[in-house]
């Protein structure tokens, strides 16, 4: 198991604790191969929780929200797709603004 990872999840950068919730349902996923959660930013605006910003060659990249920060999100999958269907059936995934 590497150095940093619980679960599927690498734990290199603290995470926002609202999104603690998102990212055990994303490693719970059969489809999702390792969750990589990326540098925190200060941010302005009231939304929270997931935005789907692009797909990568390995997954996707989302950002997720809390109230004042927003961080990076890289999910590594050999399906996207189904990951973005199980975090908008979930009613975890925002509209990108």
């Amino acid at each position: 198991m590497a150095k940093y990872r619980q679960s599927k999840v690498k734990r290199q950068h603290h995470v926002l604790s609202e999104l603690e919730p998102q990212l055990r349902f994303l490693s719970s996923l059969p489809s999702v191969d390792g969750v990589i959660p990326g540098t925190i930013r200060p941010k302005s605006g009231s939304q929270m929780g997931l935005t789907f910003q692009y797909f990568t060659p390995s997954g996707l990249k989302l950002i997720g929200r809390s109230s004042g920060a927003a961080q990076e999100i890289f999910v590594i999958s050999q399906q996207p797709d189904k990951v973005l269907i199980s975090l908008q059936e979930e009613g975890f995934l925002n509209r990108k603004e």
